[in-house]
């Protein structure tokens, strides 16, 4: 009879421990931190070989890859998100950068833009246009809108 109340003694205490080792794993495991990256954005090298106003969409889709999403307007979009996921809790964004490369009538590639969200905010962290001015006039058009233009006489040149 005494083995037996020893026995049933050393049984709950096993399961004390036991109970006792899952309940600090526990705690330890959901103050962890575990980062999260989805998504794709073009490096910076890669960026840099994007000529404006000479690559189309299929060489930047050959080139950079193509996009995750794609605009009304024909622009990519490229979105890489960085997330922290703490323990249990729902996951936090910590980072989101966003790669816009718009492209004009013709299909070729007019600008690129990079955007960071910052508390639901763009920041824009880099911009890179060539703006030709020519807005997609032939040489005849050109010569005749200039005719009636100023001349340098009459501005005193």
């Amino acid at each position: 009879m005494i083995q037996k109340a020893h026995s049933l003694g050393s049984k709950k205490l096993i399961y004390l421990r036991v109970s006792v080792v899952i309940l600090l794993t526990s705690f330890v495991l959901s103050c962890t931190s575990n980062i999260k990256n989805h998504g794709y954005i073009p490096s910076k090298l890669e960026l840099d070989a994007l000529v404006i106003g000479k690559d189309t969409k299929k060489s930047v889709g050959e080139k950079v890859g193509l996009p995750a999403t794609a605009g009304l307007e024909g622009s990519y979009y490229y979105v890489r998100s960085k997330l922290n996921a703490l323990g249990f809790q729902s996951d936090q964004i910590i980072d989101r950068t966003v790669v816009v490369l718009s492209f004009d009538k013709r299909g070729k590639l007019k600008n690129i833009e990079t955007f960071n969200v910052d508390n639901e905010n763009f920041v824009r962290l880099d911009y890179r246009v060539t703006e030709t001015g020519l807005d997609d006039k032939n040489i005849l058009q050109q010569i005749i809108g200039s005719i009636g233009g100023p001349s340098a006489s009459s501005l005193g040149l």
